[in-house]
Order: C-alpha cells, then sequence, then structure tokens
C-alpha cells in the first residue's frame, strides 16, 4: 500500500482511469498523488488490491498464462501500433486481458 504503486499505474493508465478502475474521481487520485488526502489508507489498499500486479515482474495473462512484465508491454505495443506478428496473438490478447489498457480504449 504505497504512493509508489498508484503513481505507476497513473503512468500506465493516467489519473482519470486509474479513478475509475479503484472507484474514486481523478480529483481524489490527484489529490493522493500530492499527499494531501486525508486518511488515504482504505484507498490505497484499493490501489493494492486493483493494481497488485505491478508490483511482480511476472503477470498473468488471461490468453498467453504466466509471463514476464517485458513480453506483456511487448505485445501491449504491438496492438497499440496495430502492427502485425506471426503468431498474432496479440490481438486476442487486447480483447481479452483486464490489465491491457488497450482493451479498454476499444
Amino acid at each position: 500500500m504505497s504512493l509508489d504503486l498508484l503513481m505507476k499505474a497513473c503512468e500506465i493508465h493516467g489519473q482519470r482511469e486509474v479513478g475509475r478502475l479503484i472507484g474514486k474521481s481523478a480529483t481524489t487520485v490527484n489529490l493522493l498523488l500530492k499527499g494531501k488526502y486525508p486518511n488515504a489508507q482504505k484507498i490505497l489498499k484499493k490501489v493494492d488490491e486493483v493494481f497488485g500486479w505491478l508490483k511482480k515482474r511476472e503477470v498473468i495473462c488471461p490468453v498467453l498464462g504466466e509471463l514476464h512484465i517485458d513480453v506483456c508491454q511487448k505485445y501491449h505495443t504491438w496492438s497499440q501500433e496495430n502492427k502485425t506478428h506471426k503468431d498474432r496473438l496479440y490481438q486476442e490478447v487486447k480483447e481479452s486481458c483486464k490489465n491491457c489498457s488497450v482493451r479498454r480504449k476499444l
């Protein structure tokens, strides 16, 4: 439960999307990041529940199973750039992964 995890989540998803995923407003997320939100522990606990996977170097992909976060990032980048890859799994990953911000933007 730390601000570091919240900052990392905001780097990946943006404050508005992080707020939506934890059930709070972007303003609340901004106040948390600035250290101006009173009694932040309850919200930081929710951040930990939703974004705890960011602490690990391994993520669970619903399509590919457990994989290193760098591999996940490659699929993410390919799907953003609409690149074709020989295994074409990035399309299925983009549509299936709850942790993938690309899927939420569609």
